[in-house]
């Protein structure tokens, strides 16, 4: 996916600011793609230059004005192309430092590679409270904002983060225990 699909897509639910995109983008695509605010905010400017989005300012009494954004018809047909045409290669791109370093664990302590696998596992279990957070809120959301049809289809994704963290946090228990026997 690129960053500006993910945009448009969330634009498709409502009207927001880059403020408004950087808040739903962490609570429902953080597990799929991350994205910094600079990024939402270059991406926002190269859609309104190709037409995809339009913003308006909004006033507000005691704070900045807010400059939101809408999705525009040829930004909804964009998103919809993207959507539909799925890449033929549907495997998941890796880059994952860490798994790399382990790879090349030889080169450490036990001591230390265990200590770092201990901080991993402690972060996907983080990840997971937040994941589950998140499903609640999203449930939340969808109820009040109408948006029942497509919370079933954000808790297929939701669903399959779980079940990778879940999995993440099960190989760093082994990784850890076969380590601690190995010394």
């Amino acid at each position: 996916m690129s960053l500006r699909y993910g945009l448009l897509g969330l634009l498709t639910y409502n009207d927001m600011s880059g403020y408004d995109l950087k808040k739903a983008f962490e609570s429902s695509l953080q597990f799929m793609w991350s994205a910094k605010s600079s990024q939402i905010y270059r991406e926002l400017g190269k859609l309104e230059e190709e037409g995809l989005v339009s913003s308006r300012i909004e006033p507000q009494d005691k704070k900045f004005d807010r400059k939101v954004y809408s999705i525009t018809s040829s930004g909804k047909n964009s998103f919809q192309k993207w959507v539909e045409n799925f890449p033929s290669n549907l495997e998941v791109p890796v880059r994952d430092e860490f798994i790399v370093r382990v790879f090349f664990g030889e080169n450490l302590s036990v001591e230390n590679l265990t200590f770092e696998i201990k901080r991993f596992k402690k972060q996907r279990v983080e990840a997971l409270a937040v994941l589950s957070n998140v499903s609640k809120s999203a449930k939340e959301a969808a109820k009040q904002d109408g948006l029942e049809k497509s919370y079933y289809y954000w808790t297929l994704t939701i669903k399959k983060a779980l079940k990778e963290i879940k999995a993440e946090i099960e190989w760093a228990e082994e990784a850890i225990e076969e380590l601690k026997n190995r010394s």
